[in-house]
């Protein structure tokens, strides 16, 4: 039975980790980063408008049913047709994040975080990792099997449809990003580390402390402009095309299970080494209400203020393997969202036709 204190404190845990999606529009740094989410989706027309040219035009105006469409005409500018389409599919990965703090937001929807318990974990952290049931902390997943049963189903309305398909590009993006789906359990962190926001270590890019939530959402991709986007789009689809990837044919889309398996292959991989011989710095506040912890967090965000003013460096080739880990999951991320949009077109158009509709 756990304790009051440990229950509280594990509440304070999961409110801090649902302010922190919330705080995190407020700069440059959001789930994989705005740079991530936008090569997911630039990855993601590409597949579709070489398979199903036809689909293009479409989701096209399906961005212009969303209930909130005015970023996806800021996104276009100038730009018409194809390009001004391509561009939506970009703001349409990355929309969760612009949407904080309104009606439209789901803090809660951008992560779901199994429990990795450290060596030296005491036993009232490897109570409250237990206390999970195996079952990860976040709703991502469950958010996604909505967006994607409101997508495949032919009587869902095009805002409906809209909005299930910009959710459903950004969960798959989060998702895909190791510290969205753990938590770790240690002795610093006895009810988990709020997904590494709270693990503070030395930035190599920045040369200052970052969070490890942070440093890998914002992985070498940390210029959110298309010229950058487009660039690593071309590189990482070269690097790694479609048939670099097993995980397509044994994880397809169609049973709504397999986003866990999904999720499952980003836990694996912060299960094997994310923490491993990682030395962090804990944020000197992670005991306080969940208010001082956003405090330091938005100070980070805002201002690249952390709260502490050491950290320890990245064990000897970490960082060197954080690029092309990322770089793998996002163009995965993206093959994977094409994938869901031509599944769920052919869903609708077999139903349609099963009904006798055009």
């Amino acid at each position: 039975m756990l304790t009051s204190k440990i229950q509280s404190m594990i509440r304070r845990r999961n409110t801090f980790v649902a302010a922190l999606c919330l705080a995190a529009i407020s700069s440059s740094a959001h789930a994989w980063d705005h740079p991530g989410h936008m090569t997911t989706a630039n990855v993601a027309y590409s597949e579709v408008s070489r398979t199903r040219p036809d689909l293009i035009e479409k989701i096209g105006l399906l961005f212009m049913a969303h209930p909130g469409a005015a970023p996806f005409w800021v996104a276009a500018g100038a730009a018409k047709g194809k390009e001004g389409i391509r561009r939506k599919f970009v703001e349409c990965a990355r929309w969760a994040d612009d949407v904080k703090f309104s009606t439209d937001d789901r803090p809660t929807w951008h992560t779901a975080r199994w429990a990795i318990v450290a060596k030296d974990a005491p036993g009232n952290a490897r109570e409250a990792a237990a206390a999970r049931e195996g079952k990860p902390a976040g709703q991502a997943l469950e958010a996604l099997k909505l967006a994607f049963r409101t997508l495949s189903n032919p009587e869902s309305n095009p805002k409906e449809r809209a909005l299930a398909l910009c959710w459903a590009f950004h969960i798959i993006g989060d998702i895909h990003q190791p510290m969205h789906v753990s938590d770790l359990f240690s002795q610093d962190f006895p009810t988990g580390n709020a997904a590494g926001t709270m693990s503070y270590v030395w930035d190599p890019v920045s040369d200052s402390p970052i969070p490890l939530h942070i440093l890998w959402d914002m992985n070498a991709l940390r210029v959110p402009t298309l010229e950058v986007v487009d660039q690593a789009t071309q590189t990482f689809m070269q690097k790694y095309p479609r048939s670099s990837f097993p995980e397509l044919k044994k994880h397809p889309v169609g049973n709504p299970a397999v986003f866990e398996a999904w999720a499952k292959e980003s836990y694996n991989i912060a299960a094997d080494w994310v923490y491993e011989d990682v030395e962090s710095t804990p944020d000197p506040d992670k005991d306080a209400e969940t208010a001082r912890l956003v405090q330091n967090m938005m100070n980070f965000i805002l201002h690249g203020k952390a709260p502490v003013d050491e950290a320890p460096p990245l064990p000897e080739g970490y960082w060197e393997k954080v690029p092309p880990t990322t770089a793998k999951r996002i163009t995965l991320a993206g093959y994977r969202i094409a994938d869901l949009i031509l599944s769920a077109a052919d869903q609708i158009e077999a139903q349609r036709k099963f009904l006798g509709r055009p």
